[in-house]
């Protein structure tokens, strides 16, 4: 009967770590590009994987407005994923979107709500 328990017990924090290794929800990471109105970057995350090597870069990734006036290449900025998929968000409007895809806490799903570094300040 015990050891039954511990299997479970064992199997069940296995599951967690997985369940937690494959739910992004933030992280920092490197502006290596951004696009004329720095309302889009492109993002190395600092973070590396557990083999050492670098995670895959972040993509036209949108900027909040307020870090906009920070943000440049070399900044280090906080990346956030979104619960929900943004692929139907219209960046221009504040109206309601349907959801696109089923997706949740994805990387494809990233913003930038803070820049956290940057040189000179």
């Amino acid at each position: 009967m015990v050891r039954q328990r511990d299997q479970d017990i064992r199997f069940l924090r296995g599951f967690i770590n997985t369940l937690n290794a494959n739910l992004h929800v933030a992280q920092l990471g490197r502006v290596y590009r951004t696009n004329e109105d720095n309302s889009l970057v492109d993002i190395q995350p600092l973070a590396l994987n557990s083999s050492g090597t670098k995670r895959a870069p972040l993509i036209n990734v949108p900027v909040g407005l307020v870090a906009r006036q920070y943000i440049k290449e070399g900044a280090v900025v906080l990346v956030q994923f979104l619960d929900r998929s943004k692929e139907n968000w219209n960046r221009t409007s504040n109206q309601e979107f349907p959801i696109g895809s089923k997706r949740m806490h994805d990387v494809n799903d990233a913003v930038v709500s803070e820049v956290m570094w940057v040189e000179g300040h």
